[in-house]
């Protein structure tokens, strides 16, 4: 097959145990803009939210030992900011739970935060 059967990835389903918290709190923390429908970033996929049915279905974060060594809690989603210093300092002085910065390779930075339903994302400076 000389080209893929799909393109790209359309739009990701967030759990969110309350919608309209979880909107508010990704409008304040991230600037991001809802749609009535999704948040739209502007280019690539689409942010839909869905409420899980059970309390425990609604991280994204799981466990794996492919990353960072034994256990690492993996996120789903990564980010992408144009200034990773900028993001990380409003996103710490807004409280939110945020790791240090750190450079990978000497050729990229990321960082990670969770959000308001415990769903742990990460954050990349794109390649330096």
């Amino acid at each position: 097959m000389d080209k893929p059967v799909v393109g790209q990835i359309d739009c990701i389903y967030l759990p969110a145990r309350n919608k309209e918290e979880t909107i508010r709190w990704y409008q304040e923390m991230l600037g991001l803009r809802w749609t009535g429908v999704s948040f739209d970033l502007g280019g690539g996929p689409e942010i839909m939210l869905v409420t899980p049915k059970r309390e425990e279905d609604a991280t994204l974060t799981y466990k794996t030992d492919d990353w960072e060594g034994e256990d690492y809690d993996m996120h789903l989603l990564t980010f992408k900011s144009d200034d990773i210093e900028r993001t990380h300092a409003h996103l710490k002085a807004q409280g939110v739970s945020v790791s240090e910065i750190k450079l990978y390779d000497g050729n990229r930075k990321n960082f990670r935060f969770y959000d308001l339903n415990g769903n742990r994302l990460d954050v990349w400076s794109g390649w330096l």
